[in-house]
């Protein structure tokens, strides 16, 4: 009984509405983190981090939609998909254009992105990176590059369109132990 009472406490604090966040980013920053019933902690967050080093990924080439391993070619929401799973946090594949309704995240403030966080932009999806650079699956576009596996400032892709965390898997949002 107390078991099954702890299950719906957590799965309450994943379902329900999208959060409104206080305009006082502290407040804010506080808010983000109790949306959780997964806390990622700073040791999940540098291996995801570890994982998604470009330095891991020589001469991958770029190609939407691909299937093959990410270590040959991939896109950047097949990449950032398989990153989580390899670091054991999984969850449904979906585009860059359908993240926002994965379960598994909760939109948090831009200001509130940390290392790991998925960032996305119009029709593209990378991991934030330590420095507030993000990692993500790239068009290579000069000779230098050998990879599509970059690092870059996010303001490269454009207006941010928003920052998911990753909050519960899915095995706890439908009540499996």
């Amino acid at each position: 009984m107390l078991r099954a009472l702890s299950m719906l406490l957590i799965l309450a604090g994943c379902a329900g509405n999208p959060a409104r966040f206080s305009r006082h980013p502290e407040t804010a920053l506080r808010q983000a983190d109790d949306l959780t019933c997964f806390r990622m902690t700073w040791g999940k967050r540098e291996e995801l981090l570890s994982l998604a080093d470009p330095e891991n990924f020589p001469g991958v080439r770029y190609r939407k939609g691909s299937s093959r391993p990410i270590e040959r070619e991939t896109d950047c929401s097949r990449f950032v998909h398989e990153i989580y799973r390899r670091a054991g946090l999984p969850y449904g594949f979906r585009s860059t254009r359908d993240l926002k309704q994965a379960p598994e995240f909760r939109e948090i403030p831009v200001f509130a992105a940390r290392p790991g966080d998925l960032m996305l932009f119009r029709g593209h999806v990378g991991i934030v990176d330590l420095d507030g650079l993000v990692i993500s699956a790239t068009k290579v576009r000069t000779r230098r590059q050998s990879s599509s596996i970059t690092r870059m400032h996010p303001d490269s892709f454009g207006r941010r369109r928003a920052v998911l965390r990753y909050t519960c898997p899915r095995e706890l949002q439908a009540g499996t132990p």
